[in-house]
């Protein structure tokens, strides 16, 4: 059975991680809100499968 996520990381098109996102404390409405936004600003999002991942998030380097 596969896993679903626990959390997510953004990391915008310079590199940088710019958002993280515990699904556990987010609420649900949220999530899907902070995700879309995250899409439409053209990061990429990394799954996080287990609880034991941490992020530096920090500024956008895009010019």
């Amino acid at each position: 059975m596969k896993k679903k996520p626990v959390g997510y990381i953004a990391i915008c098109q310079c590199g940088r991680v710019v958002g993280a996102m515990d699904l556990k404390n987010t609420d649900r409405i949220d999530a899907g809100k902070i995700l879309g936004q995250w899409v439409s600003e053209g990061c990429t999002l990394e799954p996080k499968f287990d609880y034991s991942w941490t992020a530096t998030v920090s500024a956008c380097g895009c010019d």
